[in-house]
């Protein structure tokens, strides 16, 4: 009867086998750590770091705008013959009497026409947040009642040179006067009277000029440039509370141990030298701001994810 309420207990899983049990509790000891009385007794200023997030984020480093090109009229021209002195005698018994005039010609008409300036830029370094001003815990560092470990850690910055438009293109009309030119010629008053050969007038070729083909400007856009930067974004801002923790000087050997044991078996790289040495408070602050929480000294929340309490 006794046998069968045994054998009853160890088939629901709960304290078993007897006659195995002290191995069976020697195995058990190797990797999971007795979960410790630790007290939090003492206080201290601890940090709940801020949650860091990396974006990218598009830089505008050269504006876009309208680009114009002209392509001014197309000219011809063609030739005229302007009498600059009469015929005469090659031999005057009477002279002839002439004019002296200055006749202004017009070879090319007025005209008006449309032009496009280019748009002018300015070139600038821009200051671009890269990660905002946050508070830190120093490496290595435990905090107590008298002793903050907090560092301030100031906002990253990179530069980028940026080209923006100062003066955006644009299209003018602009006026085009005629061109003229001068010519001497002699105009008869009174014919001269002699004898022999007559000599011919003279002349002189000038050159006038019209537009064949219309000017114009031709349009295009020139698009605008990005670069992509990746910033850290703040999701969460940092919170600085003074909350009971766990009395670094009441802490034995044993007790160490076991905390150091429960940050190996979460993944926390360091020796079970028994002591809170450097390597030690880095691997429990590298779990702390793993786990998102209060970093800089042993609190109840900590050992709560350690399972140790």
């Amino acid at each position: 009867m006794i046998t069968s309420l045994l054998t009853g207990c160890a088939s629901q899983g709960e304290l078993i086998n007897l006659t195995h049990a002290p191995s069976a509790r020697s195995k058990l000891d190797l990797t999971i750590p007795t979960r410790p009385r630790l007290p939090t007794h003492c206080s201290a200023e601890l940090l709940r770091p801020a949650v860091f997030r990396e974006e990218p984020l598009k830089v505008l480093v050269y504006d876009g705008s309208a680009n114009y090109t002209n392509v001014p009229a197309e000219m011809t021209w063609h030739e005229s013959k302007i009498q600059v002195e009469p015929a005469r005698y090659a031999q005057e018994t009477e002279a002839a009497e002439y004019e002296i005039l200055e006749d202004r010609i017009e070879v090319e008409r007025a005209r008006s026409e449309l032009y496009a300036s280019p748009a002018r830029y300015k070139t600038s370094v821009r200051e671009v947040l890269v990660k905002p001003e946050h508070q830190s815990w120093q490496s290595g560092c435990l905090a107590t009642a008298a002793k903050t470990c907090l560092e301030k850690i100031p906002a990253t910055f990179t530069q980028l040179t940026t080209e923006t438009i100062q003066e955006p293109a644009q299209i003018r009309q602009r006026n085009i006067p005629a061109k003229t030119i001068t010519i001497k010629r002699k105009k008869l008053i009174k014919a001269g009277k002699g004898s022999g050969d007559i000599l011919p007038a003279r002349y002189t070729v000038i050159k006038r000029y019209r537009v064949s083909k219309p000017w114009k400007i031709i349009s295009s856009l020139v698009p605008a440039r990005y670069e992509t930067l990746m910033v850290q974004c703040k999701r969460r801002d940092e919170q600085i509370l003074t909350l009971p923790v766990v009395c670094p000087n009441t802490l034995n050997t044993e007790q160490i141990t076991q905390i150091q044991k429960a940050l190996l078996q979460h993944g926390q790289n360091l020796k079970l030298s028994g002591s809170l040495d450097t390597h030690t408070l880095q691997a429990l602050h590298a779990f702390q701001v793993e786990h998102q929480l209060f970093v800089g000294a042993i609190t109840l929340e900590t050992l709560r994810k350690l399972g140790l309490a």
